[in-house]
């Protein structure tokens, strides 16, 4: 893998936190009726009706956002997992970092092609699971940053601060504590903190892979 191929999958880990959240803020603005940004979760921007009006461009907006997101994020953990190869263990981590992540992808673009108001269930579960595999992907690296002499360590306290904000809100969706860590509040700091995570990586990266 070439440096700039490298260079390449960290531009994309900014890139995908930046496409989420301008797509994202442009569906609240195109939202029918106006998007209230306290009360209502991400997945309201994903509906396919809302208040029965039809409401497909901010679905199409939400599976733009989502995908674009998934996409560029493959090749931002494969560029990640070569800057942890000097040991048995950190080759450990980082793939089981990148397979946890690599695991997330799908998961994220099917919670959005999946709306919420049409299928429920599916939008759960793969919510869910983007989540779980996610924190526990970002878990493995940050430890694995800790074990590497030559990555900053304030990467991996950004990584276990990211980890503790997405468990609680994982914890909050199987029905634990959702009247604090449940909240539509809780669930933006907790993907806003995915996006920043992703960034940071990718800021970091480009600095050592130039």
């Amino acid at each position: 893998m070439s440096p700039s191929w490298k260079r390449i999958g960290a531009y994309l880990g900014i890139l995908g936190g930046i496409i989420f959240v301008v797509v994202t803020f442009i569906a609240m603005l195109t939202y029918p009726g106006g998007y209230s940004f306290l009360d209502y979760t991400f997945s309201r921007l994903g509906h396919t009706m809302v208040d029965s009006t039809p409401s497909m461009l901010n679905y199409y907006l939400f599976v733009t956002a989502c995908t674009g997101a998934a996409v560029c994020l493959i090749p931002f953990l494969f560029a990640m997992r070569t800057l942890f190869t000097e040991t048995t263990g950190l080759k450990v981590l980082s793939w089981l970092g990148t397979l946890l992540g690599l695991g997330a992808t799908p998961n994220l673009s099917a919670l959005a092609i999946f709306a919420g108001d049409v299928s429920p269930e599916i939008h759960g579960n793969t919510t869910r699971l983007f989540f779980i595999l996610i924190m526990l992907g970002i878990l493995c690296y940050s430890i694995a940053i800790v074990m590497n002499s030559e990555y900053k360590n304030i990467y991996a306290g950004i990584g276990f601060i990211v980890v503790i904000v997405c468990l609680l809100h994982i914890v909050a969706m199987f029905g634990i504590l959702s009247e604090y860590f449940g909240t539509a509040l809780w669930q933006k700091v907790s993907v806003y903190a995915l996006v920043l995570w992703s960034v940071f990586q990718g800021y970091e990266q480009l600095k050592i892979f130039d």
